[in-house]
Protein backbone atom coordinates (compact mmCIF):
# COMPACT_ATOMS: atom_id res chain seq x y z
CA UNK A 1 0.00 0.00 0.00
CA UNK A 2 1.40 3.36 -1.05
CA UNK A 3 1.29 6.26 1.41
CA UNK A 4 0.89 9.68 -0.18
CA UNK A 5 3.05 12.65 0.77
CA UNK A 6 0.37 14.22 2.94
CA UNK A 7 -0.02 11.06 5.03
CA UNK A 8 3.74 10.76 5.38
CA UNK A 9 3.96 14.27 6.82
CA UNK A 10 1.13 13.46 9.26
CA UNK A 11 2.86 10.24 10.39
CA UNK A 12 6.11 12.15 10.96
CA UNK A 13 4.30 14.67 13.17
CA UNK A 14 2.65 11.89 15.18
CA UNK A 15 5.96 10.10 15.65
CA UNK A 16 7.55 13.38 16.71
CA UNK A 17 5.00 13.97 19.47
CA UNK A 18 4.72 10.40 20.80
CA UNK A 19 7.96 10.66 22.85
CA UNK A 20 6.74 13.92 24.35
CA UNK A 21 3.44 12.36 25.36
CA UNK A 22 5.18 9.32 26.79
CA UNK A 23 7.52 11.52 28.84
CA UNK A 24 4.67 12.97 30.90
CA UNK A 25 4.92 11.86 34.52
CA UNK A 26 1.91 10.81 36.57
CA UNK A 27 2.09 11.04 40.36
CA UNK A 28 -0.15 10.64 43.39
CA UNK A 29 -0.61 13.19 46.16
CA UNK A 30 -2.12 12.44 49.57
CA UNK A 31 -2.97 14.03 52.90
CA UNK A 32 -3.34 11.95 56.06
CA UNK A 33 -3.99 12.96 59.65
CA UNK A 34 -2.28 10.12 61.54
CA UNK A 35 -3.87 11.00 64.92
CA UNK A 36 -1.22 11.88 67.49
CA UNK A 37 2.00 10.26 66.36
CA UNK A 38 4.09 10.93 69.47
CA UNK A 39 7.45 9.37 70.22
CA UNK A 40 8.20 7.55 73.49
CA UNK A 41 10.38 10.32 74.95
CA UNK A 42 9.20 12.76 77.59
CA UNK A 43 9.75 16.20 76.06
CA UNK A 44 7.24 18.03 78.22
CA UNK A 45 4.84 18.89 75.41
CA UNK A 46 2.93 15.60 75.18
CA UNK A 47 -0.78 15.20 75.75
CA UNK A 48 -1.40 13.56 79.11
CA UNK A 49 -2.25 10.15 77.61
CA UNK A 50 0.96 10.20 75.52
CA UNK A 51 3.36 10.81 78.38
CA UNK A 52 5.56 7.70 78.21
CA UNK A 53 5.71 5.01 80.87
CA UNK A 54 2.71 6.17 82.88
CA UNK A 55 -0.61 4.56 83.77
CA UNK A 56 -1.80 5.24 80.20
CA UNK A 57 0.57 2.62 78.78
CA UNK A 58 2.27 4.69 76.11
CA UNK A 59 5.80 3.37 75.62
CA UNK A 60 8.26 2.29 72.92
CA UNK A 61 6.45 -1.00 72.30
CA UNK A 62 3.12 0.79 71.88
CA UNK A 63 4.74 3.33 69.59
CA UNK A 64 6.09 0.55 67.37
CA UNK A 65 2.56 -0.86 66.97
CA UNK A 66 1.20 2.56 66.07
CA UNK A 67 4.02 3.14 63.56
CA UNK A 68 3.53 -0.31 61.98
CA UNK A 69 -0.19 0.36 61.56
CA UNK A 70 0.28 3.78 59.97
CA UNK A 71 3.10 2.43 57.79
CA UNK A 72 0.73 -0.26 56.50
CA UNK A 73 -1.72 2.41 55.32
CA UNK A 74 1.01 4.53 53.73
CA UNK A 75 2.52 1.50 51.97
CA UNK A 76 -0.83 0.42 50.55
CA UNK A 77 -1.67 3.99 49.53
CA UNK A 78 1.61 4.30 47.60
CA UNK A 79 1.47 8.09 47.15
CA UNK A 80 4.45 10.03 45.82
CA UNK A 81 3.82 13.07 48.04
CA UNK A 82 2.12 12.79 51.45
CA UNK A 83 1.25 15.59 53.85
CA UNK A 84 0.97 14.21 57.38
CA UNK A 85 -0.79 15.92 60.25
CA UNK A 86 -0.32 15.36 64.01
CA UNK A 87 3.35 14.33 64.05
CA UNK A 88 5.29 15.24 67.21
CA UNK A 89 8.80 15.70 65.82
CA UNK A 90 11.28 14.82 63.09
CA UNK A 91 12.64 11.82 65.02
CA UNK A 92 9.29 10.03 65.05
CA UNK A 93 8.75 10.98 61.39
CA UNK A 94 12.05 9.29 60.57
CA UNK A 95 11.02 6.18 62.53
CA UNK A 96 7.82 6.02 60.51
CA UNK A 97 9.77 6.41 57.28
CA UNK A 98 12.20 3.64 58.28
CA UNK A 99 9.24 1.35 58.98
CA UNK A 100 8.26 1.70 55.31
CA UNK A 101 11.27 -0.43 54.37
CA UNK A 102 11.90 -0.37 50.63
CA UNK A 103 8.97 2.06 50.27
CA UNK A 104 10.73 4.66 52.45
CA UNK A 105 10.76 8.20 51.07
CA UNK A 106 14.06 9.85 50.12
CA UNK A 107 12.91 13.38 51.04
CA UNK A 108 11.36 14.42 54.36
CA UNK A 109 10.22 17.74 55.75
CA UNK A 110 9.49 18.64 59.35
CA UNK A 111 9.27 22.27 60.49
CA UNK A 112 11.07 24.07 63.29
CA UNK A 113 7.94 24.16 65.39
CA UNK A 114 7.17 26.68 68.11
CA UNK A 115 8.32 25.86 71.62
CA UNK A 116 6.05 23.51 73.59
CA UNK A 117 3.77 22.88 70.59
CA UNK A 118 2.46 19.30 70.72
CA UNK A 119 2.13 18.30 67.09
CA UNK A 120 2.86 19.71 63.64
CA UNK A 121 2.53 18.85 59.97
CA UNK A 122 5.17 16.99 57.95
CA UNK A 123 5.82 15.85 54.40
CA UNK A 124 7.14 12.69 52.75
CA UNK A 125 8.20 13.01 49.11
CA UNK A 126 9.71 10.97 46.31
CA UNK A 127 10.62 14.23 44.59
CA UNK A 128 13.49 16.52 45.62
CA UNK A 129 12.73 19.36 48.01
CA UNK A 130 14.23 22.57 46.62
CA UNK A 131 13.35 24.94 49.45
CA UNK A 132 11.00 25.37 52.40
CA UNK A 133 9.53 28.21 54.42
CA UNK A 134 7.08 28.52 57.29
CA UNK A 135 4.43 31.07 58.16
CA UNK A 136 3.64 31.35 61.86
CA UNK A 137 0.64 33.23 63.19
CA UNK A 138 0.72 35.14 66.46
CA UNK A 139 -0.92 33.27 69.35
CA UNK A 140 -1.48 30.18 67.16
CA UNK A 141 0.42 26.94 67.70
CA UNK A 142 0.96 25.45 64.25
CA UNK A 143 2.34 27.06 61.14
CA UNK A 144 1.50 26.91 57.46
CA UNK A 145 4.46 25.37 55.67
CA UNK A 146 5.47 25.79 52.04
CA UNK A 147 7.61 23.09 50.42
CA UNK A 148 8.86 23.60 46.87
CA UNK A 149 9.27 20.31 45.01
CA UNK A 150 10.99 19.66 41.72
CA UNK A 151 8.89 17.27 39.66
CA UNK A 152 9.99 16.27 36.18
CA UNK A 153 11.97 19.57 35.90
CA UNK A 154 8.90 21.52 37.01
CA UNK A 155 8.34 23.25 40.36
CA UNK A 156 5.31 22.73 42.55
CA UNK A 157 4.72 24.59 45.81
CA UNK A 158 2.90 22.47 48.40
CA UNK A 159 1.31 24.30 51.33
CA UNK A 160 0.63 21.94 54.23
CA UNK A 161 -1.94 22.95 56.82
CA UNK A 162 -3.43 21.92 60.13
CA UNK A 163 -5.84 24.60 61.28
CA UNK A 164 -7.33 24.88 64.80
CA UNK A 165 -9.84 22.20 65.79
CA UNK A 166 -13.59 22.51 65.34
CA UNK A 167 -14.08 23.19 69.07
CA UNK A 168 -12.02 26.39 68.73
CA UNK A 169 -13.62 29.64 67.60
CA UNK A 170 -14.02 30.21 63.87
CA UNK A 171 -12.06 33.44 64.32
CA UNK A 172 -8.92 31.33 64.78
CA UNK A 173 -9.44 29.49 61.51
CA UNK A 174 -10.19 32.83 59.86
CA UNK A 175 -6.71 33.97 60.91
CA UNK A 176 -5.19 31.00 59.07
CA UNK A 177 -7.38 31.53 56.02
CA UNK A 178 -6.60 35.26 55.81
CA UNK A 179 -2.87 34.64 56.24
CA UNK A 180 -2.83 31.98 53.52
CA UNK A 181 -5.03 34.09 51.23
CA UNK A 182 -2.63 37.03 51.47
CA UNK A 183 0.31 34.76 50.60
CA UNK A 184 -1.50 33.28 47.60
CA UNK A 185 -2.34 36.73 46.23
CA UNK A 186 1.37 37.01 45.40
CA UNK A 187 1.36 33.56 43.75
CA UNK A 188 -1.10 34.33 40.97
CA UNK A 189 -0.24 32.32 37.87
CA UNK A 190 1.96 29.86 39.79
CA UNK A 191 1.36 26.16 40.36
CA UNK A 192 0.68 25.11 43.92
CA UNK A 193 -1.32 22.71 46.06
CA UNK A 194 -3.10 23.26 49.37
CA UNK A 195 -3.13 20.11 51.51
CA UNK A 196 -4.02 19.12 55.02
CA UNK A 197 -6.53 19.08 57.83
CA UNK A 198 -8.26 22.45 57.69
CA UNK A 199 -10.76 21.44 60.40
CA UNK A 200 -13.44 22.95 58.19
CA UNK A 201 -16.30 21.54 56.09
CA UNK A 202 -16.26 22.00 52.32
CA UNK A 203 -19.42 24.12 52.63
CA UNK A 204 -20.19 26.66 55.36
CA UNK A 205 -22.28 25.25 58.23
CA UNK A 206 -23.56 28.24 60.20
CA UNK A 207 -20.27 30.13 60.52
CA UNK A 208 -18.05 27.01 60.52
CA UNK A 209 -16.01 26.89 57.33
CA UNK A 210 -16.11 30.60 56.52
CA UNK A 211 -12.33 30.78 56.39
CA UNK A 212 -12.04 28.01 53.82
CA UNK A 213 -15.03 28.92 51.66
CA UNK A 214 -15.38 32.69 52.02
CA UNK A 215 -11.83 33.94 52.59
CA UNK A 216 -9.91 31.44 50.43
CA UNK A 217 -12.87 31.11 48.04
CA UNK A 218 -12.31 27.37 47.79
CA UNK A 219 -15.34 25.66 46.32
CA UNK A 220 -16.64 24.31 43.03
CA UNK A 221 -15.15 25.09 39.62
CA UNK A 222 -16.69 28.58 39.63
CA UNK A 223 -14.59 29.49 42.65
CA UNK A 224 -11.08 30.94 42.68
CA UNK A 225 -9.72 27.65 44.07
CA UNK A 226 -11.19 24.24 43.30
CA UNK A 227 -11.87 21.97 46.25
CA UNK A 228 -11.52 18.43 44.94
CA UNK A 229 -14.33 17.21 47.21
CA UNK A 230 -16.66 18.36 44.42
CA UNK A 231 -15.39 15.45 42.31
CA UNK A 232 -17.27 12.99 44.53
CA UNK A 233 -20.99 12.40 45.07
CA UNK A 234 -22.29 14.21 48.15
CA UNK A 235 -22.80 10.98 50.10
CA UNK A 236 -19.13 10.05 49.69
CA UNK A 237 -17.75 13.39 50.86
CA UNK A 238 -16.24 12.60 54.24
CA UNK A 239 -12.86 11.65 55.64
CA UNK A 240 -13.49 11.92 59.38
CA UNK A 241 -16.20 10.68 61.71
CA UNK A 242 -16.94 11.24 65.35
CA UNK A 243 -19.85 9.13 66.50
CA UNK A 244 -22.54 9.58 63.86
CA UNK A 245 -21.12 12.88 62.61
CA UNK A 246 -19.23 12.67 59.31
CA UNK A 247 -17.13 15.59 58.17
CA UNK A 248 -14.79 16.84 55.45
CA UNK A 249 -11.99 18.18 57.64
CA UNK A 250 -9.27 17.16 55.18
CA UNK A 251 -8.87 18.84 51.81
CA UNK A 252 -6.89 18.89 48.57
CA UNK A 253 -7.38 22.27 46.90
CA UNK A 254 -5.98 23.49 43.59
CA UNK A 255 -5.75 26.77 41.63
CA UNK A 256 -6.79 27.07 38.01
CA UNK A 257 -3.14 26.73 36.95
CA UNK A 258 -3.37 23.01 37.75
CA UNK A 259 -6.02 22.48 35.08
CA UNK A 260 -4.74 24.64 32.24
CA UNK A 261 -2.91 22.01 30.17
CA UNK A 262 0.52 23.42 31.01
CA UNK A 263 3.22 22.44 33.49
CA UNK A 264 1.50 20.26 36.08
CA UNK A 265 -2.19 19.37 35.91
CA UNK A 266 -4.76 17.52 37.97
CA UNK A 267 -6.22 14.30 36.55
CA UNK A 268 -9.88 15.16 36.56
CA UNK A 269 -12.15 13.14 38.87
CA UNK A 270 -9.22 11.33 40.47
CA UNK A 271 -9.89 12.39 44.07
CA UNK A 272 -10.41 9.36 46.31
CA UNK A 273 -10.92 8.67 49.98
CA UNK A 274 -8.40 5.93 50.66
CA UNK A 275 -10.05 3.09 52.62
CA UNK A 276 -9.19 -0.56 53.14
CA UNK A 277 -11.28 -3.03 55.19
CA UNK A 278 -8.67 -3.21 57.94
CA UNK A 279 -9.05 0.56 58.49
CA UNK A 280 -12.76 0.29 59.36
CA UNK A 281 -14.48 -0.17 62.70
CA UNK A 282 -17.73 -2.10 63.22
CA UNK A 283 -19.73 0.92 61.95
CA UNK A 284 -17.58 1.34 58.83
CA UNK A 285 -16.04 4.51 60.27
CA UNK A 286 -12.30 5.10 60.59
CA UNK A 287 -10.87 2.64 63.10
CA UNK A 288 -9.07 5.17 65.23
CA UNK A 289 -6.17 4.44 67.56
CA UNK A 290 -7.80 2.81 70.59
CA UNK A 291 -7.54 4.30 74.08
CA UNK A 292 -9.98 3.12 76.75
CA UNK A 293 -12.32 5.39 78.72
CA UNK A 294 -13.07 7.71 75.81
CA UNK A 295 -9.45 8.44 75.14
CA UNK A 296 -8.42 9.13 78.72
CA UNK A 297 -7.48 5.61 79.77
CA UNK A 298 -5.02 3.00 78.53
CA UNK A 299 -3.66 2.46 75.03
CA UNK A 300 -5.04 -0.76 73.57
CA UNK A 301 -2.41 -1.36 70.89
CA UNK A 302 -4.81 -1.38 67.94
CA UNK A 303 -6.34 0.99 65.43
CA UNK A 304 -5.06 3.55 62.97
CA UNK A 305 -6.48 7.07 62.90
CA UNK A 306 -9.79 8.89 63.21
CA UNK A 307 -9.21 10.19 59.66
CA UNK A 308 -9.12 8.50 56.28
CA UNK A 309 -6.44 9.74 53.85
CA UNK A 310 -7.34 11.61 50.68
CA UNK A 311 -5.50 10.97 47.41
CA UNK A 312 -5.48 12.61 44.00
CA UNK A 313 -3.56 12.04 40.76
CA UNK A 314 -1.61 14.71 38.88
CA UNK A 315 0.58 14.68 35.79
CA UNK A 316 3.25 16.76 34.14
CA UNK A 317 2.80 18.18 30.68
CA UNK A 318 5.35 18.64 27.91
CA UNK A 319 4.30 22.28 27.55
Amino acid sequence: MKINAKSQILIRWVLLFIPLLLSALEFKVATYNVENLFDAQNDGSEYEEYKPNTKHGWNEAMLQIKIANIARVITDMDADIIALEEVENKAVLQKLNTALGNKAYPYLFYPNKKERVNIETALLSRFPIEKTSSIFIKDQARGIHRITLKIDNKRLDVYINHWPAQKEKEEERLLYATTLHNVLLKEEGKEYLLLGDFNSPYQVQKDWGMGLVTILNAGDKKSTLYNLWYDLPVEKRYSHSYGKQKATLDHIIIPKTLSDGKGIDYNEASLAVFVRPYMLDENNNPKRWQISDRGRGVHQGEGFSDHFPLTAIFHTSSY
